[in-house]
């Protein structure tokens, strides 16, 4: 389990990846943060500490003591500079926050209730016109003559 200011590290990185436009909430408003926490540590215990600690040494380097001290323009620099390093677990560091904020983000995990075990589709599935899961469709699985 990641440490309370891991997971406000992670917060700040999705706030700045996902901010919200006045119509959609931003990333950190709907907890995606959970999710890029829950995923990491899954992937490898410890993980998302480490990509915290990633953050917050990027963030010394340009004159603040944290990254989430750091302004929207500041975060995303860090988050470039360390998706454009040439050590390849520096890169999948911040790709896991890319990927794993975008997943949360538009995936039902933002719309799902997990106390009352009910979906409600997400704000994000209706401004990209996705209609949520199909069972499939029957006339894809007709006989061909």
């Amino acid at each position: 389990m990641a440490e309370p200011s891991s997971v406000e590290t992670i917060r700040a990185a999705v706030d700045a990846i996902l901010p919200g436009d006045g119509t959609l909430p931003s990333g950190g408003s709907l907890g995606i943060e959970r999710h890029v926490v829950d995923l990491a540590d899954g992937y490898l215990t410890g993980f998302a500490d480490m990509i915290a600690a990633l953050l917050n040494a990027y963030a010394t380097e340009r004159g603040a003591t944290a990254f989430a001290d750091l302004d929207a323009t500041g975060r995303i620099e860090v988050l470039r500079a360390m998706a454009s390093e040439d050590v390849q677990d520096l890169r999948d560091a911040a790709d896991a926050v890319f990927v794993f904020a975008y997943g949360g983000m538009y995936s039902e995990w933002a719309g799902y209730d997990r106390a009352a075990g009910t979906l409600q589709p997400p704000q994000a599935w209706q401004r990209t016109g996705y209609h949520g899961p199909s069972d499939g469709h029957p006339s894809y699985r007709e006989a061909a003559p």
